[in-house]
């Protein structure tokens, strides 16, 4: 259960110390809070549904790749890797060993 619905118009946040310096600060400056948190939510939204290009997903790939190489002489699989079904079954089987 949560203390504040989605449809309520007003957001009640809790700040350390740090936070409430910083506020307050930008309210002297005459920032208003409410376009701070208004601009806050569109850029994380906005990073959330952004599709990536395939530049971006290239690098992202490459970068695990990197991170996780293949072992130097991998096994033949016993399945074909582009049918999605016998793969699902093998995922399936190696769980059921580990279990």
């Amino acid at each position: 259960m949560y203390l504040y619905s989605v449809a309520s118009r007003l957001v009640n946040v809790r700040l350390d110390d740090v936070r409430v310096d910083k506020v307050r600060r930008l309210r002297e400056s005459g920032v208003a809070l409410s376009d701070v948190v208004r601009d806050a939510i569109d850029v994380r939204f906005d990073a959330l549904t952004r599709r990536l290009t395939r530049g971006e997903a290239r690098a992202i790939m490459a970068g695990v790749i990197e991170r996780h190489p293949d072992p130097p002489d991998p096994s033949p699989r016993d399945y074909d890797v582009h049918d999605g079904r016998a793969a699902r079954a093998a995922v399936r089987r190696v769980l059921r060993r580990r279990a």
